[in-house]
């Protein structure tokens, strides 16, 4: 099965994980994020795959008013 996508995220036990979508064992996890994303995002490039980070400070644009450059 091919690798499409790799994902960052937290466990409920407090760890960080990476699973690709190909992978039906457990996810690899990792004590902190940064060493989840260090471990995802080469996976992510072996197999040209988009990488997605779930986070704890991800920032929320919904309410920003920015407007665009002409």
């Amino acid at each position: 099965m091919a690798i499409s996508r790799v994902r960052v995220f937290l466990t409920t036990d407090g760890k960080w994980a990476v699973q690709s979508d190909g992978q039906d064992s457990a996810p690899f996890t990792y004590l902190s994020q940064g060493e989840a994303i260090a471990a995802g995002v080469p996976m992510a490039m072996e197999h040209d795959a988009v990488l997605t980070i779930h986070g704890l400070n991800v920032p929320d644009f919904r309410d920003c008013d920015a407007r665009m450059a002409a």
